[in-house]
């Protein structure tokens, strides 16, 4: 049987379709969402995955979470492994324990054998380099054949989205479609049809393609190395030095895929050496409490919580009691702007390269698709108004476009 896989940074969703209707398939209880994440015990070996490993960490179990997974690829952390226990799991080996997770589960649910998928795919996986673009996809290929899928075709995020929205379009319009999650923004212009093409989009309704390695995880790791880390001591002078603290200790421990390489022996003397530096300054008491208890993962968590409400709120609070009492950071929607405003500019100089190379003038485009979580955030519907002002912008089932997208030109293709 065939289906189409949404690998996400943040979620993953699996669709398949029959009959010319797509279905989401319930990957952890009643949800068809399931959060890229993974939690190795140390003890016995097992994997916890979704929001049981999320739930496993904060409960304070001894073992490794892994999350972000998505955003190794293209990159020499590919390569790398990760620590568990007395062990070293390859970081492709993760991806690959996630993806035959949702394939294992997608195929008891199912009662039938998954062996053909067309996995979704960023329109860039690495900005600016189309040999480590290609890379990626071959990694990605080699893990979807180690874990048991036969034929494999990929397709772009955003044009499963488009898919997707065709069955339910009433008229011809051009589109910008923006696929905008937790590691990537995508875009693409296409023509979107009334009629059913069955999944497979005519040669000429997709004008152009152009993405960026810009997401939700990024907004988080920014809120968190300017907002959060000072208060562990980025940008302190170490008195003992004459030099302010090293800034890759604050960007790994504020970025999701790099916290645990600080967990690391070689990486933790180094640490250890600025910790030691700080003195008597309790930022460096609350960045060796961090390291200690392995509580970036917990930041992390809290900062992407209070981004969410500052989506729909003017402020938002971070408790960081369990760092030193009474300890708190309250955050404004100014932070968020302070913040990510550059993220913007590259957002929106990402839609007007599309544009380009569409060959397409903004006031050409009838409407904006929004897909991805991140496109829930006030600031990232600003910056693409600002370069599509007369376009109509609609929302298009966020977390489920692209695998229903996905599984519809499975259908086309293998059916």
């Amino acid at each position: 049987m065939f289906c189409g896989l949404d690998f996400g940074t943040s979620n993953s969703t699996l669709g398949v379709a029959q009959h010319g209707q797509a279905t989401l398939v319930p990957l952890q209880h009643q949800n068809t969402t399931l959060p890229s994440a993974l939690f190795y015990h140390e003890d016995n070996g097992a994997i916890d995955f979704g929001r049981d490993a999320v739930a496993t960490y904060l409960d304070g179990g001894d073992g490794r979470l892994m999350r972000s997974i998505k955003s190794v690829l293209g990159t020499s952390l590919a390569k790398e492994s990760t620590q568990v226990g007395n062990r070293r799991v390859p970081l492709k080996s993760v991806i690959a324990d996630f993806i035959g997770e949702v394939k294992c589960r997608a195929e008891q649910h199912l009662g039938t054998e998954l062996d053909s998928i067309v996995q979704g795919r960023p329109v860039h996986f690495v900005d600016g380099d189309s040999k480590a673009d290609q890379a990626a996809e071959n990694t990605l290929l080699e893990i979807l054949s180690s874990v048991g899928f036969k034929n494999i075709k990929f397709q772009f995020e955003p044009v499963a989205a488009a898919r997707h929205f065709e069955r339910s379009s009433a008229g011809e319009r051009l589109a910008m479609v923006a696929d905008i999650g937790g590691g990537t923004s995508d875009f693409s212009v296409i023509r979107i049809a009334a009629h059913d093409r069955g999944g497979v989009p005519a040669e000429d309704s997709v004008l152009g393609n152009f993405g960026i390695r810009l997401g939700g995880t990024g907004f988080d790791q920014k809120l968190n190395f300017w907002r959060i880390m000072p208060l562990l001591g980025r940008g302190v002078m170490l008195p003992k030095e004459r030099m302010a603290a090293p800034n890759w200790i604050f960007h790994d421990l504020a970025t999701w895929s790099q916290i645990n390489l600080l967990y690391q022996e070689k990486t933790m003397r180094d640490v250890r050496w600025a910790i030691d530096a700080g003195g008597e300054d309790i930022r460096f008491r609350r960045l060796e409490r961090t390291i200690d208890r392995r509580l970036g993962h917990q930041i992390a968590t809290d900062v992407e919580a209070a981004k969410i409400t500052l989506s729909e709120s003017t402020a938002a609070g971070i408790d960081l009691s369990y760092l030193e009492a009474n300890l708190r950071q309250d955050l404004t929607l100014d932070d968020l702007h302070d913040v990510l405003d550059d993220s913007m500019d590259r957002l929106a100089a990402a839609v007007e390269e599309c544009l380009v190379m569409s060959n397409v003038a903004a006031e050409a485009v009838d409407m904006v698709l929004l897909t991805g979580g991140s496109t829930e955030m006030p600031l990232v519907q600003e910056a693409i108004r600002k370069v599509l002002p007369a376009s109509v912008i609609e929302s298009c089932d966020k977390f489920g476009a692209v695998g229903s997208g996905l599984a519809l030109e499975a259908a086309a293709v293998f059916g």
